[in-house]
């Protein structure tokens, strides 16, 4: 698997501005989480950087382990089939909503971590993005079990459309907007056949 696959106009645009028009609504269920990392950013499980900030987002699920727990799901197949490796197994995908948040710093982002910690085989994080904002995804050099200080691979901005694919292993970062646009991207986690998928 490459560390980091950016794929721009992931799925066409009609169903860009239907998963954009659906989670912007007001039929939308959203639920505020009070960390992002959910907790498992302790002490020695995480490594911290000096901009870390562990904010409070909104999340809906919409699938989990074994089956789909929210109506969205089948919305979501033609970014599941954009993906650029066959997917032997889905996890999990989560909706994330970030809002603006005063911050002292320009430079803080959101806790560094991986979505799984106890994981045996290769596992795939793929972010796709709802809608145009601003607050970029960090993804470092190191993966998860490194210490001492994170350096970065690549940020990738928050654009409609956008699908980024990477190691789940790989330690990222989200962020809160910039202004008032909401933040709106889905995260993908899943096991994964070794080498790209065949045309």
């Amino acid at each position: 698997m490459k560390d980091v696959t950016i794929i721009d106009q992931a799925v066409p645009k009609s169903i860009q501005d239907i998963l954009e028009n659906i989670t912007r609504g007001d039929k939308m269920n959203w639920f505020r989480q009070e960390r992002a990392t959910y907790g498992e950013n302790a002490p020695g499980v995480f490594p911290v950087t000096p901009n870390s900030r562990d904010l409070p987002q909104f999340t809906h699920s919409i699938y989990e382990i074994d089956k789909p727990v929210s109506q969205l799901f089948h919305v979501l197949l033609p970014v599941i089939t954009a993906i650029p490796y066959t997917v032997k197994q889905l996890i999990r995908i989560k909706m994330n909503l970030g809002v603006y948040t005063l911050l002292e710093n320009p430079e803080v982002h959101g806790m560094p971590h991986v979505d799984f910690t106890k994981v045996a085989e290769s596992l795939l994080t793929a972010i796709y993005y709802v809608n145009d904002s601003s607050g970029d995804t960090i993804i470092f050099d190191q993966r998860f079990g490194a210490t001492g200080p994170l350096t970065v691979k690549q940020r990738v901005a928050h654009k409609k459309g956008r699908l980024v694919v990477f190691d789940g292993r790989l330690l990222h970062a989200g962020n809160t907007p910039r202004d008032n646009t909401p933040r709106i991207n889905i995260n993908f986690n899943a096991f994964i056949y070794e080498g790209a998928k065949a045309d």
